[in-house]
């Protein structure tokens, strides 16, 4: 498996986080997509877990670990972008994430990060909470700390899968199975609420589809990825994707400040390509 293939998918991966994060936010009934979302993860990868072994006692830890941090981090995403602009909350909850996740990876992990990725992660995270921020516009208070305790999600659910994934004895074990679980709790949150799926009017299966497959896709290429290259590295690669968000969220969302929040990806560039070339 080539370094440059793994990197191209990682690519495509940011690509297709952004876009489901956009659906996100310019849904009136986001929980009503992440409730389809899990419905779809449910449906593809329940049979798909009868062709690889069953993950061993280890592995159900793992699991069930990210299963918890994984809905407490897509409702913090609903209520995140309910109170900020998709170009605010991204870029921080992205950021955070891949600061602590090399920071964390460092310290506990014994991970072989040199000076030059870890500088190339500094000036991702940096690039990023750049483009957080406006001096023209009142400091977003709710919405940069509901960011922050994203990135904290995004960070846990990212290690507990990257340790995972590796542990197990079939890569595709882990990634099957997480998809399986994973959608279960918040399928249920979406089918009792009333701001769910019984709200029929608020959303539309097709829009729902759209959210599944970007979702799906977006961190099965990551989690498959993880068992190739150092975790920091993978998070800090994907973080290209809020370049794509706050295009979105200019183009499409018609969000004022994200024009001014597109300059700043220049470092995120720069930072992504000295992680690329020290893997």
């Amino acid at each position: 498996m080539t370094i440059n293939f793994i990197f191209l998918l990682i690519l495509l991966s940011a690509l297709f986080h952004a876009t489901w994060s956009a659906i996100i936010k310019s849904s009136s009934n986001p929980l009503s997509l992440m409730g389809i979302t899990s419905l779809m993860e449910i449906i593809i990868f329940i049979p798909l877990t009868f062709y690889v072994p069953f993950p061993t006692l280890e592995i159900w830890f793992f699991l069930l670990a990210t299963v918890i941090i994984h809905v407490l981090y897509r409702l913090n995403v609903i209520y995140s972008y309910k109170y900020g602009d998709l170009s605010f909350v991204y870029p921080i909850a992205r950021g955070g994430s891949s600061l602590l996740i090399a920071l964390f990876s460092i310290i506990f992990l014994s991970t072989s990060i040199n000076t030059y990725g870890f500088g190339g992660i500094i000036i991702v995270c940096l690039g990023l909470f750049l483009i957080s921020f406006s001096s023209k516009i009142k400091f977003n208070r709710a919405a940069f700390f509901l960011a922050l305790s994203t990135a904290v999600l995004i960070t846990l659910y990212t290690l507990v899968d990257g340790i995972g994934v590796r542990k197990a004895e079939n890569g595709f074990t882990y990634i099957f199975w997480l998809f399986a679980l994973n959608g279960v709790p918040l399928l249920i949150i979406s089918i009792f609420s009333k701001k769910g799926l019984r709200d029929r009017n608020s959303y539309t299966i097709k829009s729902g589809i759209a959210a599944g497959f970007f979702a799906t896709s977006s961190y099965a290429l990551v989690v498959w990825g993880m068992q190739f290259i150092e975790i920091a590295y993978v998070s800090s690669i994907r973080e290209i994707s809020i370049v794509i968000a706050a295009i979105i969220g200019l183009l499409f969302l018609a969000e004022k400040e994200a024009k001014k929040r597109i300059i700043p990806s220049i470092l995120i560039v720069m930072g992504i390509s000295i992680v690329y070339f020290q893997l």
